[in-house]
């Protein structure tokens, strides 16, 4: 029976119906929706199912970008001569096989929520190659709200995020709050709102998981059990486990995903009382 359920949710996976658009099954037990930051800088959501002994029987997960991704944009080389007022320039650096190397990254200024206007604020020193400052950082405020990133960390301000990026109301603009015209420049964000249906993190030769297989193996852990597992029963050595529960799960944050779902749990269960 469990791998005919991880089968479900392997067909489910494909189909690209992770994500939170459609409509709410129904459940003769209980069904749960949770919403959070995970990773850093990304809306997790997860929805589990329980039976009727509050078992879990299937789990979905997916991730929607935030203005860490999608207020990324591309330039044509006549405007990275100028910088136009609207966009913001961002320098990192990075260092692969003792080789430093220095970037630069453009960013709408302005991000338009639910016609709550976000704005970036960028910090730290620009990195050269001489030096050993730390790359630039950057944040999206609005008025009340100091970091969308941390604002997004309480469940009802992520449901209302992923709903407003749902129904199309999140996008970069003007100060005037007008969508801009720039093209999109991360190479997932701009081709659509989650991970599920971007491909992202999908199987380079040093990750073979990729996202999509991590989700599957933190998946095929939690059905059968009834997730009682705390933070200190998340360990990694090489994979991940949850107590005695080996996942083979590789993913840094795993810990986020487990607590997400958990939460989803949670919900599940008091959805049948």
């Amino acid at each position: 029976m469990k791998k005919l359920i991880l089968m479900f949710f392997v067909v489910l996976f494909a189909l690209g119906l992770v994500a939170c658009t459609e409509d709410e099954p129904s459940y003769s037990n209980g069904y749960g929706v949770s919403y959070g930051l995970v990773h850093s800088h990304y809306v997790g959501v997860a929805k589990v199912v329980v039976d009727a002994d509050d078992v879990v029987v299937n789990v979905q997960f997916d991730e929607y970008y935030l203005p860490y991704n999608t207020a990324q944009v591309t330039l044509t080389d006549e405007q990275k001569l100028a910088v136009p007022a609207d966009v913001v320039t961002v320098v990192t650096t990075r260092t692969t096989n003792d080789v430093r190397t220095v970037s630069t990254s453009y960013y709408s200024k302005y991000v338009s929520v639910n016609g709550v206007l976000f704005t970036i604020a960028v910090s730290g020193n620009v990195p050269t190659l001489e030096n050993t400052e730390p790359s630039q950082t950057f944040v999206f405020s609005a008025s009340g709200i100091a970091n969308i990133e941390t604002w997004v960390e309480t469940e009802a301000n992520a449901k209302a995020y992923v709903e407003a990026v749902e129904a199309g109301l999140v996008f970069n603009c003007n100060a005037s709050g007008v969508a801009n015209a720039y093209p999109k420049g991360n190479a997932s964000a701009k081709i659509g709102a989650t991970k599920s249906a971007t491909g992202y993190w999908t199987n380079p030769a040093s990750y073979p998981l990729g996202w999509g297989g991590n989700m599957l193996a933190i998946t095929e852990a939690l059905v059968g059990t009834k997730m009682g597992a705390v933070e200190a029963d998340l360990v990694k050595t090489t994979t991940w486990s949850i107590g005695t529960i080996v996942t083979g799960a590789t993913l840094s944050d795993f810990v986020d995903y487990y607590m997400l779902a958990q939460v989803a749990y949670n919900n599940a269960l008091a959805t049948k009382a």
